[in-house]
């Protein structure tokens, strides 16, 4: 038996035999808009509040306040969470602004320029402090101001899955969903060394916004293939396993 770390996110479980399983990370893939940071962020506030299961949330662009912010809309309450040391709200930016010397990192100035050895560094010290058993990096399309070489980009992101995974962190991969360019090449590595990827898709169809979610692939997992619709609710993501794109045509 795999054990498996349930998302808590209604309907998407079923479509990967009841979770994630656990200790690997995971690509989660979609354009603006499609709802990354929001299905990240559940993953993160359902471990918490129904699998007792701490976590991370790491922000490589957005400032962490704005998320915990964004997310109180859905009645997700970040702050009291990190209060209670079950949720570390992680800075870790690789841009750093004109007038600053230093990068800010978990409020902590860092004289050393951001790569993924520090990264890995930070959220070890945050996992040890309260226990963390699952992560969300929101997101990785950010390395692409820091890595422009595509053999650097490979390099770094193997060293952070691997390191993630040593961590025994079940984690989410946010990134962004390119055209077929150069910058689409530099990610695929990301979402070749996954151990699953999951697309978040935004169609048009006539005067109609349809999002629905594709599980590509899941090692380890009977997958549904097909295309099951999901949408945003006051209670955040849920997915409609029954529901297909093609019916709502």
């Amino acid at each position: 038996m795999i054990e498996r770390t349930k998302s808590g996110i209604q309907g998407l479980d079923e479509l990967i035999e009841g979770g994630f399983p656990k200790n690997f990370c995971y690509a989660l893939v979609g354009g603006p808009g499609a709802g990354k940071t929001i299905f990240g962020s559940q993953f993160i506030y359902n471990g918490i509040t129904k699998y007792n299961e701490n976590g991370l949330y790491v922000t490589l662009e957005e400032p962490p306040y704005s998320i915990a912010n964004n997310m109180m809309r859905f009645g997700w309450n970040f702050y009291e969470l990190e209060n209670r040391g079950k949720l570390a709200l992680i800075n870790a930016t690789p841009i750093k602004e004109p007038d600053q010397t230093n990068y800010t990192l978990k409020g902590e100035m860092v004289t050393e320029e951001f790569n993924v050895d520090g990264l890995l560094g930070l959220i070890a010290e945050a996992k040890r402090k309260i226990n963390a058993k699952r992560c969300v990096i929101d997101s990785l399309t950010a390395l692409s101001l820091k890595y422009s070489e595509d053999f650097e980009a490979r390099q770094q992101s193997l060293k952070l899955i691997r390191g993630l995974m040593e961590m025994n962190l079940t984690t989410l991969l946010l990134t962004e969903e390119f055209e077929e360019s150069t910058d689409r090449k530099k990610f695929s590595a990301v979402e070749f060394l996954a151990q699953g990827i999951i697309y978040l898709h935004i169609y048009r169809i006539r005067d109609f916004i349809i999002r629905a979610v594709e599980v590509r692939k899941m090692r380890g997992t009977k997958i549904i293939n097909k295309l099951c619709l999901y949408d945003f609710t006051d209670q955040g993501i849920v997915v409609y396993p029954q529901e297909t794109i093609f019916r709502n045509i």
